[in-house]
């Protein structure tokens, strides 16, 4: 509450979260850790509730709570996500378990490493796309995240951060959307998000400048 308020008192609007998701580091695993290896996108990370962790249910009103507290104080929440890849492949994968190798792009039986990563998520195939797009309607629609930070926007097509946008715009029209135009490495994304100052008018979604 202390914290908050002085949010609130230094007239802070907005806050931006690192990665809050379900992240491969296990919860036992005190090292810091940023959040930038995803597991599974649609539930809430379990090391940072407050004691005794038991199960999910707990970091879900824990999440909550905190995103509760900031809007009553008029803070908007934005939450940094990492759909450009995941911590793993293969049988450390959610996704490569469900559908081998249809969630990432791929030059033969090569995982494609755009991400700097070791693998680049496909968002040009219709159904992780879809998978994507309903992801950040869920964190919208349960937990009423404000907005979202797109690590490696650059990884996604320009076209898809468009569709993103639009769609959750239909949700909220005060969503605020933007990311990185960079990737981290050689992508087979074609005509990605890679913008080095703002984004086309238009298209919705937001970039970093380098300059800055």
């Amino acid at each position: 509450e202390k914290f908050i308020a002085h949010l609130k008192e230094m007239g802070i609007t907005h806050v931006q979260v690192v990665p809050m998701f379900d992240y491969a580091q296990v919860n036992s695993d005190k090292n810091y850790n940023w959040g930038y290896n995803p597991y599974h996108y649609n539930v809430p990370e379990g090391r940072y509730v407050t004691e005794n962790y038991a199960d999910g249910t707990q970091a879900v009103e824990e999440m909550r709570q905190m995103i509760k507290a900031l809007h009553d104080n008029g803070i908007a929440v934005i939450m940094d996500v990492v759909y450009n890849h995941t911590s793993g492949t293969g049988d450390g994968s959610l996704y490569d378990i469900t559908v081998p190798q249809y969630f990432y792009r791929m030059n033969g039986t090569n995982y494609v490493n755009g991400s700097g990563c070791g693998n680049e998520v496909a968002t040009n195939h219709a159904m992780v796309k879809y998978y994507v797009i309903e992801s950040l309607k869920h964190w919208m629609n349960d937990y009423h995240i404000n907005g979202f930070r797109f690590d490696l926007m650059g990884c996604l097509e320009s076209s898809t951060m468009k569709e993103i946008y639009e769609e959750l715009y239909e949700i909220d029209p005060k969503v605020l959307v933007y990311g990185e135009p960079w990737t981290g490495g050689t992508s087979a994304v074609v005509e990605g998000a890679l913008k080095s100052g703002e984004a086309d008018v238009g298209e919705g979604f937001g970039a970093f400048d380098d300059n800055f």
